[in-house]
């Protein structure tokens, strides 16, 4: 399926940002390549999509520069952010970041068992590990459908989210 044939919408793009700058997301890095081809993103658009087959997903730009590594591979990681690691979201949303091993700072290591490729990242909450099963069009973006070969939670920590155009994090709610 892709949008090719939908009416002109009258919400323009800032209206639509706005809107969804409401909604809270999580945040998390996706990599993915082999050895010195590899490459890091930020999305807050992961999403797990089905338990049965275990489903997940995430959308990225048209032309990003990951696309064509997960690809090549077949496959990629999804790092879950900690609250603490706002730092690391921006660095891996910086396009002026370099590619290859060069744009992984301090602490990107494999998981265990190592994924196909890509790396999860030192301090990261939790991982997915996806076979590629299709990308699917829509609009100016990309959506990436994974099969869920493996995953793991790494610490418990607070997740890091983002909201209202800025980094947050959660706090329980106060018990009525």
């Amino acid at each position: 399926m892709s949008t090719t044939g939908v009416e002109p919408a009258t919400v323009t793009a800032a209206q639509l940002r706005a809107a969804a700058r409401c909604l809270p997301a999580g945040v998390t890095v996706v990599t993915s390549g082999r050895g010195a081809s590899v490459h890091g993103m930020t999305v807050s658009s992961f999403t797990t999509l089905s338990l049965t087959p275990p489903l997940a997903s995430f959308s990225v730009k048209e032309g990003a520069r990951i696309r064509g590594l997960i690809e090549e591979s077949g496959a990629f990681v999804v790092n879950v952010l900690a609250a603490e690691q706002a730092y690391v979201a921006k660095w891996f949303a910086d396009p002026e970041r370099p590619m290859g091993t060069g744009g992984f700072a301090d602490g990107a290591e494999p998981a265990d068992p190592p994924p196909a490729c890509g790396f999860v990242l030192a301090g990261a909450i939790g991982y997915f590990t996806c076979r590629l099963v299709r990308f699917v069009e829509a609009g100016d973006h990309v959506i990436a459908i994974g099969a869920v070969e493996h995953c793991g939670t790494l610490r418990d920590a607070p997740p890091l989210v983002f909201e209202g155009g800025a980094f947050r994090t959660l706090r329980p709610v106060a018990p009525d």
